[in-house]
């Protein structure tokens, strides 16, 4: 049975599973690394200059950044990988063509992420849910280590509500890397072997 002879969130959910896995495991996977990395720096930073500061060294800044692209890209590789694949049944008539299926796609495998950001933002405007809002916050900076320097900031100046920031790259990725392998469109690195060998076959 095909997917245009499907319907439901459970079906969508099932058919795309794969896809979605991937995009949920490069999260966690990112998270570990991003928060590996700035940790790392900036205490290697900290010995160096002998003394603690109050704001987070170039250096981490710059690994938080390279975290943050590569996590994007991975998103954009499994995304682009995806709508390649959905190109070949839509071309042969056995799935009709859903240009929203990638942000989809993102929005289930990042429905814990989104959880914990809206309640973040949400809680940082109820007096009293300070406690709360804290240990949310501290588990919402945890699980998007790779912005670690980012929501850091965001903490700094005390308006956590902006780590919902954090949803907008990936989401944006998510939604055009689809798109662009739907429409057929060369990936922007190099086309992985698999994908090589299904257009070729």
């Amino acid at each position: 049975m095909d997917e245009n002879e499907k319907g439901g969130l459970g079906a969508f959910f099932k058919t795309n599973m794969d896809g979605i896995s991937k995009l949920f495991i490069y999260h966690i996977a990112m998270c570990i690394f991003g928060l590996v990395v700035s940790i790392a720096l900036e205490m290697l930073t900290t010995q160096i200059r002998g003394e603690d500061s109050e704001w987070l060294s170039v250096a981490t800044w710059i690994g938080g950044a390279c975290g943050m692209l590569i996590y994007l890209g991975l998103l954009y590789v499994c995304m682009w990988e995806k709508g390649a694949s959905d190109k070949i049944k839509i071309d042969g008539g056995r799935q009709k063509k859903n240009i929203a299926k990638g942000i989809l796609m993102w929005l289930i495998a990042n429905s814990i992420n989104i959880f914990i950001l809206v309640n973040i933002a949400v809680l940082s405007f109820i007096p009293g849910a300070e406690n709360t809002h804290g240990l949310i916050s501290i588990a919402g900076l945890y699980y998007n280590a790779m912005y670690y320097p980012l929501l850091w900031l965001f903490s700094k100046i005390e308006i956590t509500s902006l780590y919902l920031v954090t949803l907008i790259p990936g989401a944006l990725v998510a939604f055009l890397s689809y798109l662009s392998g739907v429409k057929g469109q060369r990936c922007i690195f190099p086309e992985p072997k698999g994908e090589r060998n299904r257009r070729i076959r």
